[in-house]
């Protein structure tokens, strides 16, 4: 495949802009749109500027392969959340949950378990998934706004995906800048520390106004928990599988085997649960559970799950992984990159670009794994010529690694989407720890610098 010209690449990137601006956010057409236009324009200019068709849809495979796993989570994670509303786990958890979380406090302690849980298990989505979707149906249930509590979820959920030290996007981070773990997080505690105070502050701030009473719904609340005690089968062992979960993560159990295993054990518990409903529980792994009591706020509550559900996900997912690994294939990501690198000596400079360039990887690439890896190899001579290798591990993790989820079409907001079932956009202003670290980060070296 002949190389392409900086020009060359700059194009691409501009159609693509122009695709996703005006039918993704002119004309509302589905996302899936713009990206497909986009992989069928690139695949054209890629053999009109002398590729060869075949190297081409290697490109595409290539980049379509690498969905493969998280394809395969997200079928596991559709399954298990019908499974859990089926067997009553989503219920029991809200049924507890309203009597014991204050709204006044719940989106700080949402955003501070999410903290906590993610610290322990090193994944900002298997964090999202168990203990996020528990807060989730909860702040829902209590009638509390879904773009602030899914933004409290994601940015607890966030900071242990980057600041864990079992976390596997944190390790691959420290193994790119060239540094140790430990370098790598004692390096990130002068960025993560004021974010996270500032992020817990706006939380608390935000829920000042809110009820402290925990029974706030009056007789709504209590109608809600008739409801869920009638309709559902409320019990603690319905709780053992999102903790298992939990627990299996912490043991380094990888998310793939994790995720079967818990949805085996929830299928063997719905079955001892509710005996007499195995076919119902088997269905609602793919299905899902759908009500039609004719209350749209029960029915949108508890109608969750199910593989089905997700296909729509799945689809832009693989149209989006195309898109990657043709652009990959080609080295658009490396020639703009590298154009970028031409222009910075200083070390503030450096930071400000290597950060600008994470989050434009994550935006074009579409997945974390490329917004470290392509600005981290780019900028790495500068960074080692200039002894500053944890600065690079930081602005790496600081800006396209966490900025990931607040990116409509990159994969890491598409995962939140099919989890709590709000858009990016709505809870984006809320993820305050994720746009935090990127600023604080950019400007933290000005202040190190002026301090020296």
């Amino acid at each position: 495949m002949p190389a392409i010209s900086l020009r060359k690449a700059i194009l691409i990137l501009i159609i693509m802009a122009v695709l996703v601006f005006v039918g993704f956010g002119l004309l509302g057409l589905p996302l899936h749109l713009p990206i497909l236009f986009q992989l069928i324009i690139t695949a054209f200019l890629a053999v009109i500027w002398g590729g060869d068709w075949i190297k081409v849809e290697e490109m595409i495979l290539k980049g379509l392969q690498k969905s493969g796993p998280i394809v395969l989570i997200l079928m596991l994670i559709g399954a298990l959340i019908g499974v859990w509303m089926y067997m009553g786990t989503i219920p029991t958890m809200v049924f507890f949950g309203l009597d014991l979380i204050s709204p006044r406090f719940f989106y700080l302690i949402s955003f501070l378990l999410c903290s906590i849980v993610s610290l322990a298990m090193g994944t900002g989505f298997g964090t999202i998934s168990t203990m996020g979707l528990a807060l989730f149906s909860i702040g829902s249930s209590l009638g509390l706004p879904l773009p602030i509590v899914a933004g409290a979820i994601v940015s607890g959920s966030y900071f242990g995906d980057r600041f864990s030290p079992v976390s596997a996007i944190a390790i691959f981070t420290a193994h790119t800048a060239r540094i140790s773990i430990r370098d790598l997080l004692g390096k990130m505690v002068l960025t993560t520390v004021p974010a996270f105070f500032i992020s817990g502050g706006l939380y608390f701030w935000l829920g000042r106004n809110l009820s402290d009473d925990t029974d706030y719904l009056g007789s709504a609340g209590t109608e809600l928990l008739t409801f869920v005690a009638e309709n559902f089968s409320v019990t603690p062992w319905a709780l053992l599988p999102p903790v298992f979960i939990i627990v299996a993560a912490l043991f380094r159990l990888p998310t793939l085997p994790n995720l079967a295993a818990g949805l085996i054990l929830s299928l063997i518990l719905g079955f001892i649960i509710l005996p007499g409903e195995v076919i119902g529980i088997l269905e609602s792994m793919y299905d899902g559970l759908t009500l039609a009591t004719g209350e749209p706020f029960l029915d949108q509550l508890f109608s969750r799950g199910g593989i089905l559900s997700l296909l729509d996900l799945l689809a832009l997912i693989m149209l989006a992984s195309c898109l990657a690994g043709i652009l990959e294939g080609l080295g658009v990501f490396s020639l703009v990159l590298q154009s970028l690198m031409k222009k910075v000596q200083r070390l503030t400079g450096l930071v400000f670009y290597t950060g600008l360039s994470g989050i434009f990887v994550a935006m074009v690439g579409c997945n974390q794994l490329l917004a470290v890896l392509l600005p981290g190899h780019t900028f790495f001579p500068v960074f080692k010529e200039k002894k500053a290798l944890p600065l690079l591990g930081r602005t790496l993790a600081d800006t396209g690694l966490v900025f990931s989820p607040l990116i409509p079409w990159n994969i890491n907001a598409l995962l939140v989407v099919s989890v709590l079932g709000v858009d990016v956009l709505a809870y984006l202003p809320f993820a305050f720890m994720n746009w935090l670290l990127p600023i604080i980060t950019i400007i933290l070296p000005f202040w190190e610098k002026e301090k020296s």
